[in-house]
């Protein structure tokens, strides 16, 4: 496992343990030589975990839909871009780009991006291992949810359980380096 998918958060003026987590885990991908694949934002947590990988000797690729080039939110930390046409192209290409996707805070993209990862595994298609990180119980109600689905016979069988859960930075790093 050398590429992680990050799906995260880029808005500004998140609590400083999000900010923490995305830092931790960028200088661990920097330090143990991987490759951080993500969404290419210069914003929020996104610019965070980017700078922590470069800074720390790791690699970037960034997979950028067109309206952030528009925008000028494109990160300037990336040593690959995958330039796409809309939000769309970009989680297909992100969880095709990855060995292991991980989900730190985030909001309706971060939760659009993990379902469509783990829609794709429940069918049989590009099933990539699925990692939450629980930073500060931000994945309780989540959890709550998929275990009601389950109780209701919403879920499969192989998708009882569509993801490991890290709650601590040595759990998701635990979690990492099995995979």
């Amino acid at each position: 496992m050398k590429r992680i998918g990050v799906f995260l958060s880029a808005n500004a003026d998140l609590p400083i343990s999000f900010q923490r987590a995305a830092q931790e885990l960028g200088e661990w991908i920097g330090h143990t030589g991987r490759t951080l694949v993500y969404g290419g934002s210069n914003r929020g947590l996104m610019d965070v975990i980017g700078r922590a990988v470069r800074e720390n000797g790791g690699h970037t690729v960034g997979v950028v839909p067109q309206i952030l080039f528009d925008k000028g939110w494109v990160a300037d930390v990336l040593d690959e871009t995958f330039a796409t046409h809309d939000l769309t192209d970009r989680k297909v290409q992100l969880i095709r780009q990855s060995d292991v996707l991980v989900a730190l805070p985030g909001g309706i993209g971060t939760l659009d991006e993990l379902f469509t990862a783990i829609g794709i595994a429940a069918i049989g298609l590009e099933a990539k291992p699925v990692v939450l990180y629980n930073v500060e119980g931000c994945w309780d109600s989540l959890l709550r949810l998929v275990g009601d689905l389950a109780a209701h016979n919403l879920l499969r069988a192989n998708m009882q359980k569509p993801f490991a859960v890290a709650n601590t930075f040595e759990e998701l790093t635990a979690i990492l380096e099995r995979n």
